[in-house]
């Protein structure tokens, strides 16, 4: 039998969250291994048992969970994957939802390794398990994702894996909860009532299973390191992003401050400049004919070298304007100015931010759904757009 985590902190079951911490604090300096040299071995096992009750009851949905099925999961020996799962209803049933609540323990999943009785092979063992009875139960149905391993990469499988198992819905039939054998109907009346009561046994039956499949998927998934690793990746290459931006702002402030110190009157100045003209002739342009001539002035640092753009004597001289999104450069901070205000540019800002909402929304970083943000973004102006890039980013 196992010991109730509230029994284990010393607690009540009505206690708030702060006596939970206060109570975790004050048994684990008390069984801490250090101040118990004397019995090292003994107090290592309790104190394990301490940091498990402490990690499930100071998770308010976890607490809701351990609290609903308290009595179930106290019933239960420690699970052993040796031989398959223990049976506790008949064969047809295969691995049943008491069989899943015994795993509802962080002691069988504190040893993060690849070893039998690690974090790896427990999980990945325990989900084989359960994909190839939905196979059966249904050989028509595509296979669930398979746990991997801790060198399994987020983006190729991992995000895949919960993906899939995070709508989990059994094909089981359940018909081993029938109440009734419609075979001792005397009449079809009596026969109707009976199949009523029994599809309502198995829905519920099949509901619980669910919602304990659902629940022990959460589980795993608190607990997966490879979930923070993703987690630290995305946010080195969004820090990676954001100093990339920065560096282009600060070239661009840097570029005005020389031109507007050495300021001279230059032909640009005069009446006869046609600027003007130039600007009203974009701006009446066909759409492709503006892309066209803004493809045309857009060059790659590869292609300035080439057509001699980059003069070694004048390199002090020469400013760079680049975009970082689009990966074009150019000659002037005009031509980037009539780059950023085109919608094939805006277009890829927005796909950008698209882009690294869902990885943080598929990692636990931004709460925000896939719907929220599909079309997000659409009707920003290129300040807004700006805005949110430097919002995303820092």
């Amino acid at each position: 039998m196992k010991t109730c985590y509230y029994e284990i902190l010393e607690i009540s079951r009505d206690v708030s969250p702060d006596e939970i911490r206060r109570a975790y604090r004050r048994q684990a300096l008390l069984l801490h291994p250090d101040k118990n040299m004397h019995r090292v071995e003994e107090a290592t096992q309790k104190f394990a048992q301490v940091q498990a009750a402490y990690e499930i009851l100071s998770d308010p949905d976890e607490r809701a969970w351990y609290d609903s099925h308290r009595e179930q999961i106290l019933q239960d020996e420690a699970p052993t994957l040796s031989g398959g799962f223990a049976r506790t209803s008949t064969s047809s049933a295969g691995t049943t939802t008491q069989d899943i609540l015994r795993f509802f323990d962080p002691g069988l999943f504190s040893i993060i390794d690849d070893s039998e009785i690690g974090f790896f092979t427990i999980a990945r063992k325990v989900f084989e398990q359960l994909a190839e009875e939905e196979t059966d139960a249904d050989d028509s149905s595509i296979r669930l994702p398979g746990f991997g391993d801790s060198r399994s990469s987020w983006a190729d499988e991992t995000k895949y894996f919960y993906a899939a198992w995070n709508g989990f819905s059994t094909k089981k039939s359940f018909d081993w909860f029938d109440q009734y054998r419609l075979a001792d109907a005397p009449d079809r009346r009596v026969r109707r009532a009976m199949e009523k009561e029994n599809k309502k046994l198995r829905d519920a039956a099949k509901k619980e299973y669910n919602d304990t499949i659902k629940a022990f998927v959460a589980f795993i998934r608190k607990r997966d390191p490879r979930l923070k690793q993703s987690a630290a990746q995305n946010e080195q290459r969004q820090h990676d992003m954001a100093t990339k931006v920065k560096e282009q702002a600060a070239k661009a402030r840097e570029a005005h401050r020389k031109r507007f110190k050495t300021y001279e009157d230059q032909d640009w100045t005069t009446p006869d400049y046609d600027e003007q003209f130039w600007d009203e002739e974009y701006t009446t342009k066909p759409k492709k004919e503006k892309a066209k001539d803004e493809d045309a002035e857009s060059v790659t640092p590869a292609e300035a070298e080439a057509n001699g753009d980059y003069d070694d004597d004048d390199e002090d001289e020469i400013v760079v304007y680049e975009c970082i999104f689009c990966k074009k450069t150019f000659k002037s901070e005009k031509q980037l100015g009539v780059h950023e205000r085109s919608n094939k540019h805006q277009k890829m800002v927005r796909d950008v931010i698209r882009r690294m909402k869902k990885e943080n929304a598929e990692i636990g970083l931004d709460n925000a759904s896939e719907d929220e943000f599909k079309d997000a973004h659409e009707d920003l102006s290129v300040e807004d757009l700006a805005e949110e890039v430097s919002q995303l980013y820092t």
